[in-house]
């Protein structure tokens, strides 16, 4: 292993990821991506370990010059920013980006490209031994050693064993572990010269280190397909290291790999498999190759020796040709949830938790009379030992819940109740009036290694387990609730068919309804109270086809309105109007409290993106802020937390508001419960919320939704978005763009069909 001589450099963190172009390509060198600077780093001023990103004061070398302006860069200091993995200071780099300035910062050099560079003369040698890179050596010892053994001190250590014998104070355990850190620092340059080399960002190349291991240039270049595996890569950047060294267009490694990509890029569309003669097809176009079938064949026989594939032809063994291939943890979550599906059923409790004079009693107790249907709905639930409650809004799903949950009790039965989020479980429990948790706590999720407490052999200690807002149920969440549960449980599954699917893999309501297999109790008359309402009754007509009805006379209790705008600029300028002036000014709405933008996309002017910078500088808090890479946090605004976090008891979902900034970067949200406190890399689990998504709507209720519309999102509008978030509005709902975008979204029923078979499964005699 040599270390690179004076005047060499080996590249450290190259291709700041934080833009596009800074990725490696063929033919584009370094030098064609920037302006360069050199020189040593006198400060580190700021690093973030999530992102990355870092701030430098860099003393530049003679022959690198800032711009001439003393007054902005005094002594040849300036202020360089962009992303590096291990900044110290007292290193010497190199460069390459563009000089910029700042709002609040003023002039700086944003660089895409850094490298390290070995110091060259004594002076820089000294201060990078002394760095934190070499613990217990010290600027007095540094001198020393540099003195002793020249220009040449970082080659002679690692190359000579006993170099560093006779001088003065450095003794032989400091001695010892400074010879490793000089060898290892040479291999984490050479290891990353590599990994840059072959287009990875320093976020890149820092992940695969982490994931792969200081061995990781042998993995990569026996096989680069194993990028794939690291956080953050995937299909493309591994490709495109394949294609740079040098692997063929057919090579077997890339064929394997375009396969299990298919694959998951078939998961995140909410497939559970593909079609064996639509696989090759998709891995093929994703190739851009025309390699026969054959190879590809081969290909996905070695995968599914390797089990890194499974291929079914027993569940559609009736429909020639019709092969599914699928990712093995799907093939086993679908499988496995039927199975639990059909135990549960065949060896559940036979005898009912309450009967019609029960039902009668609580009718009587609670001074409400449930009409024909409803009772029906009630009694099917508490006698079946598997059953699904469907039905619209306003049509009481949730006073079922509330009866069956309360007759249920009443037998003596234990009763546990849960959602999929965070926020749909708070919603579930304010409706019962009785605990309610997400399925992962209910589980009792490990995040340490993704596994759950109860499962089979730990079932759930329960008479009745309770599942609302299961249209957001995925198959691999399904299989891990299904099996938690002992054949004498009793299992309600709640959902609204109409509402958007799951974000992840399959259609667990819709299979479960399609089988047939599963009592079903559908609820479809709407309630006296809810008929009156504009926003149940326009659900209804969406679902039916029918523009919703907006000529309401808000003097007579209307709450469903439209505010007609065609260009998408303009549209985002009326719905800013609306939000913030026009709602306070007729109706009294503290926007800030009560109104919840809801965008189908989030690119564009009426994106959720644009809409939240707007709305957020339309707020107008003050106050401090903290800013973490290139996001920027501060007192009062309203944010979302996106990921479980069972530490904190902070969910998927949850919604709160900024309510404090320390000095040094430590936030704190105030959620309706409590405050969560978020420091460095925690600030990822947030995302700005005056404007969110439909889909981050789901399972939540906001007092007064307001639904962009506009041609430019025309490939989301889709009437189960449209009625999605329609039906998220408690008091009002507000649309706000383009009659021939909401007509569309009101005529789209091409929703993409996923490919699951748990509805055939389900209707299967056996485990097929």
């Amino acid at each position: 292993m040599e270390i690179p001589r004076p005047g060499c450099h080996s590249p450290l963190s190259v291709a700041n990821s934080r833009k596009k172009s800074s990725q490696v390509h063929p033919g584009q060198g370094p030098e064609q991506r920037g302006i360069p600077l050199q020189g040593q780093v006198d400060l580190v001023t700021y690093h973030d370990e999530e992102s990355l990103y870092t701030v430098l004061k860099l003393v530049l070398e003679s022959g690198y010059d800032a711009p001439k302006d003393p007054d902005l860069f005094p002594s040849g200091r300036v202020t360089v920013v962009g992303r590096w993995a291990n900044p110290m200071e007292g290193a010497r780099v190199r460069v390459l980006g563009q000089w910029g300035r700042h709002a609040s910062h003023g002039n700086q050099f944003e660089f895409e490209v850094l490298q390290t560079l070995v110091p060259v003369d004594a002076p820089g040698l000294k201060r990078y031994l002394a760095s934190k890179a070499f613990p217990g050596v010290g600027k007095a010892l540094a001198e020393r050693i540099v003195s002793h053994l020249g220009t040449d001190t970082l080659q002679r250590i690692a190359e000579e064993e006993n170099c560093l014998v006779g001088i003065k104070g450095l003794k032989p355990g400091v001695a010892a572990t400074l010879r490793e850190a000089v060898i290892a620092q040479t291999a984490l340059h050479e290891t990353l010269s590599f990994l840059h080399g072959v287009g990875l960002g320093p976020l890149q190349a820092q992940a695969t280190l982490t994931r792969l291991g200081p061995g990781c240039e042998t993995h990569v270049r026996e096989d680069p397909y194993c990028l794939m595996g690291v956080p953050g890569l995937g299909f493309v950047l591994a490709d495109r290291v394949a294609r740079e060294l040098g692997l063929e267009d057919d090579d077997p490694r890339r064929l394997r790999a375009a396969l299990v990509h298919a694959l998951e890029r078939a998961s995140d569309d909410g497939h559970t498999f593909l079609v064996q003669v639509e696989l090759l097809e998709t891995a093929r176009d994703l190739l851009r190759v025309s390699t026969p079938n054959g190879p590809f064949e081969d290909a996905l026989d070695t995968l599914c020796r390797e089990g890194l594939l499974v291929v079914d032809e027993r569940v559609f063994s009736q429909v020639e040709g019709f092969v599914p291939v699928y990712l093995p943890h799907l093939h086993t979550s679908e499988l496995g949830a039927a199975r639990n599906i059909r135990r549960l059923m065949a060896e559940g409790p036979s005898s009912a938790l309450a009967d019609t004079e029960a039902l009668e009693a609580a009718e009587s107790d609670g001074h409400l009379e449930l009409h024909t249907g409803q009772r029906e709905a009630v009694l099917t639930l508490l006698s079946q030992p598997v059953a699904l409650l469907t039905g619209g809004p306003g049509v009481g799903k949730t006073t079922i819940i509330r009866f069956v949950a309360n007759l249920a009790e009443g037998s003596g039965a234990k009763i546990l109740l849960a959602s999929p989020t965070g926020r749909a479980a708070k919603r579930l429990s304010e409706a019962t009036g009785r605990p309610a948790s997400t399925i992962h706590r209910l589980l009792g999720f490990d995040s340490t290694d993704g596994g759950f407490e109860h499962g089979v052999n730990k079932p759930l200690k329960a008479d009745l387990v309770i599942v609302d807002e299961i249209s957001m149920l995925d198959v691999v969440l399904a299989h891990h609730l299904f099996k938690a549960l002992d054949s004498k449980t009793r299992l309600v599954l709640v959902g609204d068919p109409n509402q958007l699917p799951s974000v992840g893999p399959g259609n667990v309501l819709g299979d479960l309804l399609d089988s047939g297999s599963v009592p079903t109790a559908r609820l479809t008359q709407i309630y006296r109270q809810a008929a009156k309402s504009q926003i149940v009754q326009n659900a209804h007509r969406i679902l039916g086809g029918d523009m919703p009805a907006t000529d309401g006379d808000p003097a007579e209790g209307a709450d469903f309105f439209f505010f007609p705008s065609e260009e998408a600029a303009a549209t985002a300028d009326l719905l800013m109007d609306v939000v913030t002036r026009r709602l306070e000014d007729r109706f009294g709405i503290d926007w800030v409290q009560d109104v919840q933008v809801i965008a189908p996309m989030y690119r564009g002017e009426c994106g959720v993106d644009a809409l939240n910078d707007r709305l957020r500088e339309a707020q107008g808090v003050g106050g401090r802020e903290v800013v973490r890479g290139e996001q920027r946090w501060r007192t009062g605004d309203r944010v979302i937390h996106t990921r479980n976090d069972y530490e904190k008891e902070v969910f998927n979902g949850d919604m709160g508001v900024i309510h404090t900034v320390t000095g040094d970067g430590i936030v704190t949200v105030r959620y309706p419960e409590q405050d969560v406190v978020y420091s460095g890399g925690e600030l990822s689990q947030l995302r700005p919320a005056f404007a969110i998504t439909v889909h981050r709507s789901q399972g939540g209720e906001f007092p007064v939704v307001v639904l962009p519309l506009v041609r430019q999102h025309a490939m989301m509008l889709q009437r189960n978005l449209l009625y999605t978030a329609v039906t998220r509005a408690q008091r009002m709902v507000v649309l706000v763009g383009s009659r021939h975008a909401l007509a569309m979204a009101v005529e789209n029923v091409r929703q993409v069909d996923r490919s699951s078979a748990l509805s055939e499964r389900l209707a299967a005699d056996s485990d097929g």
